[in-house]
């Protein structure tokens, strides 16, 4: 195949035979790859922020909530009508509404959910926020082997709250220590067996405890200082002493313990709250006294969804029931659907209003993308922007060529001139500037998506650069908070359409400004007069 000489001329003024590279030809293409680079990278990262959120965000609040808009109505009706519905895979009822927290001199006015534990993880991953927000507590002398609450520590009388609720109360749930330097005294065991704290049950008592191995089953359980003891057999591993009480695990290594082998522990009870519901204030108006309601803190949730619930209290349905006085009642439900319906949100919000229809007079169904659209517009915006500031950059970078291109064009007159002389078109002679814009965008484009590539598969890296050396370790924290960057995912163009036609159009347009770039320069050479250029010193 043969291909055009003008084709072939362009690339040999822009890498001749003679040069293994040329200046003015690394340099434009640099340029243009630098240009595609930032205009993908910013706009990939755009796009991975707001996958981030939108994950965030159905786990905050589920893919739609069905909302009482008639308190009326029965719930446990409409409730075994959605254990009915294939596309539903999950769903929890809850009571929502705000209160006032104390703890001695302080307070605060959390968001309040109440749920059913049994139920409360097929919609919102409440484990999963219970172990980000462990509180670790560092010391010399003991090692903290507190286990992470789950929904099954959640009661009427425990409730969990975000971080920054227990800042501002001074509460934290209950903690328990391995103490180091008692071991280290009295362990004469060299294998690798360990005793564990499997549980902390959220009323558990101030105290010490010692786990002594009297065998290889037996093992002597102590408390103090309140003396309680107990020999129980460790065959299957558990030590479950019951209501109020750490469980224990046995966990063998590869030789058995040895007789006398102690374990000491130290635990530390959980905070108590106060709680005030609107309910109490209505009834000391009218000189009805009712204390408040005392709750344990049961764990510390960290809600990825900072925006809604950074102050939040979770108990369950009939705690919130009972402090609103509203028994029997509840404010709707957290839905979470099929993978095929939530991955779609035409087909989201199309099974949603089919469900409103059903229910139209007594409730109302919400996808998260409806409720939450303010912010995703105010993202949507911000991405076009970024898009509108990243056009210059391949303007600036097409002038550059254009600049270069007639300056080119200036400098070979004479040889423009000869190959008109030589039965060469005027189109054609032109048709080698516009070839060297379009070779130097082609190979800016290849080079600038590789360089995306580079970026985007180095990003935690690159972030983790950026955050320390800029916000430093103190606002590292703060900025993680809201963007998380670690957590970040950004796809590649094989892994999202929407990422493979924003790299083919960042690719293409470096191409079509670059090509454009040369036609001035191609339209100077190809209105030169053959005799008049060839005169030309």
């Amino acid at each position: 195949m043969k291909i055009p000489w003008s084709l072939y001329l362009a690339w040999k003024q822009l890498f001749p035979t003679e040069k293994k590279v040329s200046f003015f030809s690394l340099l434009a293409v640099i340029g243009v790859a630098l240009g595609v680079n930032v205009m993908i990278v910013v706009i990939a990262f755009m796009q991975g922020f707001q996958d981030k959120f939108r994950s965030d965000i159905i786990d905050s609040q589920g893919h739609a909530r069905m909302v009482q808009v008639n308190p009326s109505s029965d719930w446990k009706l409409v409730k075994r009508e959605l254990k009915q519905k294939e596309q539903i895979i999950g769903f929890s009822p809850y009571q929502q509404g705000q209160f006032l927290l104390q703890n001695g001199e302080y307070d605060s006015n959390p968001y309040v959910f109440g749920m059913n534990p049994e139920n409360a993880n097929q919609v919102l991953p409440l484990d999963q926020f219970l172990e980000n927000g462990q509180l670790n507590i560092e010391t010399s002398e003991f090692t903290n082997v507190t286990p992470v609450p789950s929904t099954s520590d959640l009661e009427d009388g425990v409730v969990f709250v975000s971080l920054e609720v227990a800042r501002e109360l001074g509460v934290r749930p209950a903690a328990i220590f391995l103490k180091q330097e008692h071991n280290e005294k009295t362990s004469t065991y060299s294998g690798n067996g360990e005793v564990v704290v499997k549980r902390l049950d959220p009323f558990v008592s101030s105290a010490d405890w010692e786990l002594e191995i009297i065998c290889n089953e037996k093992v002597r359980v102590t408390e103090f200082p309140s003396g309680y003891e107990q020999i129980v057999s460790h065959d299957e591993g558990l030590i479950d002493l019951g209501y109020g009480k750490p469980v224990f695990e046995i966990i063998q290594g590869e030789r058995p313990f040895l007789g006398g082998e102690t374990f000491g522990f130290e635990c530390f009870k959980s905070s108590v709250a106060e709680v005030y519901s609107l309910d109490l204030f209505k009834k000391a108006k009218s000189d009805e006294l009712s204390p408040p309601r005392e709750v344990r803190i049961g764990g510390i949730i960290e809600v990825p969804w900072q925006g809604f619930h950074s102050k939040v209290m979770v108990g369950t349905l009939r705690f919130m029931q009972e402090m609103k006085g509203e028994e029997g009642k509840c404010d709707g439900f957290f839905l979470r659907f099929s993978e095929t319906i939530a991955q779609n949100d035409e087909a989201l919000s199309q099974v949603c209003n089919q469900m409103e229809k059903e229910w139209s007079k007594n409730w109302a169904i919400i996808p998260w993308f409806v409720e939450n659209a303010w912010f995703f517009e105010l993202l949507k915006f911000e991405e076009y922007l970024m898009i509108l500031i990243m056009i210059p950059i391949g303007l600036v970078a097409a002038f550059a060529i254009a600049i270069a291109l007639m300056t080119s064009v200036l400098r070979k007159v004479r040889e423009i001139g000869l190959l008109v002389a030589m039965g060469g078109s005027q189109q054609s002679v032109g048709a080698i500037f516009c070839f060297q814009g379009m070779i130097i965008g082609g190979l800016g484009a290849f080079l600038g998506c590789g360089l995306a590539l580079l970026f985007i598969y180095f990003r935690d890296e690159l972030m983790n650069f950026i955050v320390t050396n800029i916000a430093g370790e103190d606002g590292q924290v703060g900025v993680t908070q809201f963007y998380d960057f670690y957590s970040l995912r950004v796809f590649y163009p094989w892994e999202s359409n929407d990422s493979l036609s924003m790299f083919i159009s960042f690719a293409a347009f470096s191409v079509l400004v670059s090509t454009i770039a040369g036609l001035l320069p191609a339209w100077r050479a190809s209105k030169m007069n053959p005799a008049d250029a060839l005169r030309s010193e």
